[in-house]
């Protein structure tokens, strides 16, 4: 099967560095397009596989250990490979600190490939303007790989991009990553609505208001008696919520219903 192009655009720094820390994260011999890292990465930025591995194998004609070895990479692009791999020779502590920085820019920048059933949610009245507002939701999405960070569903129809501080309050930190999380529609809801919060240790807690209705039908199966203990599924993000949005939200939102 012949592998479909996703896209011919000129490779920016970020994906330079992303490529070159992964080059330093693998075996020289495992660099193939059917390798899983170079799958993710290449799933991450929006290109193929082979693409991935034509540019690690093209930083390998730059690595000097291989040369001694006798061991050649791929020619091509070295005009724009040796300048990065010179900027970050013996120096991999730099190196990881740019990979983290190239992550987060790629995730801000958003990603026109990504699914539109997801829906993009501010506060919930403005439930109908925001629903066709995707570049937050494509930031956030791409953030927590696609998943819930409550119960870990990954049905995208069922998923939802919600602000910690919604843009009204914080329009210059509406778009960043670490201000979004992804739900499923009920947590986004009883979230927004201040039933539920997260605080600083990434730990949910339920409301008063909440924890009055625990008898009734259905509510153990939303929030069985692990909740308020339990930890976001945010082990594999990007970028984890920022702390201090987290507990502008149990300050200003949560429990605002409280019996």
């Amino acid at each position: 099967m012949v592998e479909k192009s996703t896209t011919k655009r000129v490779w920016s720094r970020d994906e330079f560095i992303l490529a070159l820390d992964l080059y330093h994260r693998i075996e020289f011999g495992r660099i193939n397009k059917t390798n899983p890292d170079i799958i993710k990465l290449a799933q991450f930025v929006g290109r193929t596989p082979s693409s991935i591995g034509m540019r690690l194998a093209n930083f390998a004609n730059c690595d000097p250990k291989l040369k001694e070895r006798g061991v050649k990479g791929l020619d091509g692009a070295m005009k724009l490979c040796q300048p990065i791999w010179d900027e970050f020779e013996g120096n991999l502590a730099y190196l990881r600190e740019e990979a983290i920085k190239a992550r987060i820019n790629i995730l801000e920048a958003g990603n026109p490939e990504q699914s539109l059933h997801l829906v993009h949610i501010g506060e919930w009245e403005d439930f109908v303007k925001d629903i066709n507002d995707y570049p937050f939701l494509k930031i956030v999405n791409k953030n927590y790989n696609g998943h819930c960070v409550i119960s870990g569903i990954k049905i995208p129809e069922l998923l939802v991009a919600c602000h910690i501080i919604p843009s009204a309050q914080n329009e210059e930190e509406s778009m960043r990553a670490e201000n979004g999380l992804l739900l499923n529609l009920v947590y986004a809801k009883a979230y927004i609505e201040g039933l539920i919060g997260i605080d600083k240790d990434y730990k949910l807690h339920i409301s008063s208001y909440l924890e009055s209705h625990k008898f009734d039908i259905g509510y153990s199966s939303l929030f069985p008696r692990m909740f308020e203990s339990k930890k976001l599924l945010i082990n594999d993000a990007v970028v984890k919520p920022n702390p201090t949005f987290l507990e502008w939200h149990m300050d200003t939102v949560y429990n605002r219903k409280a019996v």
